[in-house]
């Protein structure tokens, strides 16, 4: 779903199955703006998945206009222990930014919610997910509360 792989330059014969990543940040910038929301943050697994995903909600975030990313958080390839914690301490840092766009893996999905239930802020964010946890119960499996009202693409 890379993005980039459209380029007939380098990928002569590439042909896709599924829609590229920015057709899901598209559809994000639209659920965000439908939901009145002008200031949000993004959060993004460090990699190809999850930056360039950001990168298309930002560029498509101008393109329609009104909205003001407030911070754009990176959560390292190998995190250290408390990164988690950190994420959300950054978040708060922004806290009337309350809806958090996500492109994230499952993996780092769950541990920011484990995050977010630990620091008692469970019900303070708003997310909005990319396709790597749309269906699946493994990033919010017994933390309910912390994904409760998350809206997910897929």
């Amino acid at each position: 779903t890379a993005p980039e792989l459209s380029d007939p330059g380098r990928y002569e014969f590439f042909s896709r199955v599924v829609p590229p990543d920015s057709y899901q940040a598209e559809a994000m910038v639209a659920v965000v703006r439908a939901l009145g929301w002008s200031y949000v943050s993004t959060l993004a697994s460090e990699g190809n998945y999850g930056e360039s995903g950001v990168e298309a909600f930002v560029h498509s975030s101008r393109e329609a206009g009104g909205l003001c990313i407030a911070q754009s958080i990176k959560i390292p390839r190998e995190p250290r222990p408390g990164e988690f914690a950190k994420v959300i301490r950054r978040l708060m840092e922004t806290s009337t930014a309350r809806g958090v766009v996500l492109f994230a893996n499952e993996d780092d999905i769950r541990r920011v919610r484990e995050a977010a239930t630990l620091a008692n802020l469970s019900g303070h964010f708003s997310w909005v997910g990319s396709d790597s946890w749309g269906a699946k119960m493994a990033p919010v499996q017994g933390l309910e509360e912390a994904a409760h009202g998350a809206i997910t693409i897929l």
